[in-house]
This record gives C-alpha cells, sequence and structure tokens, in this order.
C-alpha cells in the first residue's frame, strides 16, 4: 500500500527509518554505557555506536521534505492578506441545494410547524418525567436489595465480632495469668539484684584488700631492691679491702726480703757484728717504715 501512495521513498522514510533511529539510538547508549562504566570492550562498543549513529544522520540527510499543509483552505483567518471578512455561503432554491435548505422545503411540504415541534417536545419531557419515575422505583427496589444484604452482612459480622470478642476474653484471661507470672518474675528479679549489691560489696571490700596488700608487697620490693644495691656496695667494698689487703701482703714479703738480706749481710761481719745482729731484728719492728 506504501507503494502505491510514494513508493520506496515514502516506504523507506516514513516505515524503515523510524525504526532505524531507535535501534541506532540504542546502540548508542549501549556504547556510552560501556564506557562509562569500562566495561571489557567499551572502546569497541563506542566505536560502533557512534559509527552506527554517523551512518543514520548520514541516511538522514537524503529523507524528503514534508508537505506543508496549506491551512488557510480551511480556516481564511490564517492567511497574510485576511480582511476580517468571511465568505458567505450562496443560497439557492435550485434542487441539489444544500442539505439544509432541502429539509426546510421538505417541512414545509409536510406543514410540519413549530407548533408540532413544541408539541412533541412536551410529549418527550413528560415521558422522560415517567421514565424518571420509574427508575426511582426501581432504585427504590435495588435499596431494598441492598438494604437486606447488608442486614445479613451485618449479622455476619456480628457473629464474627462475638468470637473476636471470645478470643479477647480468652487473651485477657491469658494476659492477667502472665501478669501473675511476671510479678514473680519480677520478685526474683528484685531478690536477684538484692545479691548483686551483696557480691559488689563483697567485691569491693576484697578489693580493697588486694589493693592494701599490693602496696605492702611494692613497699617490701622497694626495700628488697635497695637491700640489694646496699649488698653490691658491700660487695664492691670487700674487693677494695681484699685488693688492699693483697698489697699489704705483697708489702710486706717485699720488707721480709729487704730485712732478709740484711741479716745475710750483718752475718757475714764478724763476731761484733753477730752481737749487734742479734739485737738487729728487734729495731726494725720500731720502725713503722717498709722500702719502697
Amino acid at each position: 500500500m506504501s507503494a502505491k501512495k510514494g513508493g520506496f521513498s515514502e516506504l523507506m522514510f516514513k516505515t524503515i527509518m523510524p525504526k532505524v533511529y531507535g535501534i541506532g539510538a540504542s546502540v548508542v547508549i549501549i556504547g556510552a554505557m560501556f564506557k562509562i562504566n569500562h566495561f571489557p570492550g567499551a572502546n569497541e562498543m563506542l566505536i560502533i555506536g557512534l559509527s552506527v549513529e554517523a551512518v543514520i544522520f548520514f541516511l538522514s540527510s537524503f529523507e524528503p521534505q514534508h508537505k506543508e499543509i496549506d491551512w488557510t483552505k480551511v480556516y481564511p483567518e490564517l492567511a497574510d492578506d485576511f480582511s476580517g471578512a468571511k465568505p458567505k455561503a450562496k443560497i439557492s432554491n435550485k434542487p441539489g441545494g444544500p442539505p439544509s435548505q432541502e429539509l426546510d422545503s421538505a417541512l414545509e411540504k409536510a406543514k410540519i410547524g413549530p407548533e408540532l415541534f413544541e408539541s412533541l417536545g412536551k410529549g418527550l419531557r413528560n415521558m422522560a418525567d415517567s421514565a424518571r419515575k420509574m427508575s426511582d422505583l426501581s432504585d427504590a427496589a435495588v435499596a431494598t436489595d441492598e438494604y437486606a444484604k447488608n442486614v445479613n452482612t451485618a449479622s455476619k459480622s456480628l457473629v464474627e465480632m462475638n468470637k473476636s470478642y471470645a478470643t479477647t476474653a480468652t487473651a485477657m484471661s491469658s494476659m492477667a495469668a502472665a501478669t501473675q507470672d511476671s510479678q514473680e518474675y519480677q520478685k526474683q528479679v528484685q531478690t536477684v539484684t538484692k545479691n548483686l549489691g551483696a557480691l559488689n560489696a563483697v567485691y569491693e571490700m576484697e578489693l580493697k584488700d588486694a589493693n592494701t596488700h599490693l602496696k605492702a608487697m611494692n613497699k617490701f620490693y622497694t626495700n628488697m631492691t635497695e637491700a640489694v644495691d646496699s649488698m653490691s656496695q658491700v660487695g664492691q667494698n670487700s674487693k677494695r679491702f681484699t685488693d688492699e689487703l693483697n698489697k699489704l701482703t705483697g708489702n710486706l714479703t717485699a720488707l721480709n726480703n729487704v730485712y732478709g738480706s740484711m741479716l745475710t749481710a750483718m752475718r757475714g761481719g764478724g763476731s761484733g757484728a753477730s752481737s749487734q745482729a742479734s739485737s738487729s731484728p728487734s729495731q726494725p719492728s720500731h720502725g713503722g717504715g717498709s722500702p719502697s
């Protein structure tokens, strides 16, 4: 049918190209989505989408221009040279004229005047009133049926309400029993709270005793540290005493050697010297000096 009206051009640009526009736009959108989200193959998808869009724009350049409708033929007011006067329709009494004129002539021949139309209007109004009254009666019947249905529904609702009240009463009794249980539970919780208070007091006393014991232990360890330091100082002093004692022993040994040499020399000097030598060993004890 399109081939008869506009041929291939109408088929191409009115049937095929709108679908091509939509498909190409979807391909471009998918390529942009791939590029924005950095999906694998995003560059290829973007190149394909833009290429398809370029081809579509290339084909759209060959689309023929749409024909402008001359609306001035229907609405002369739209014309630029409109003077403000509408063209009047020509009235002719010849057969084949406008349908309204033919209808008027037919009514005149049938002698149908305004009085007949007025009486016909009154009859139609009376018929409409009667139909309205009948509809009111039918509405009343329908309302009665609806009232009966509503009464039945209300009775069913009352039965359901009675069941609900019974269920509510059972639930209330269960709640009363639960209230008693909750009171017992509250008493147990209060007892546990008191026990916890007593335990807290005992724990505080034990904590105070532990703090006192810890302070005493810290003091004991401090005294022990001071004693160890004093012992280390005593050890250092004893080491010094040992060194000095060793030095004194060495000096005494040297002194004995000197006195031995003197005695030997004095014994070799004669009998007079021997008498002096007998008294000489007692002299160094009074000297108090050691050769150094």
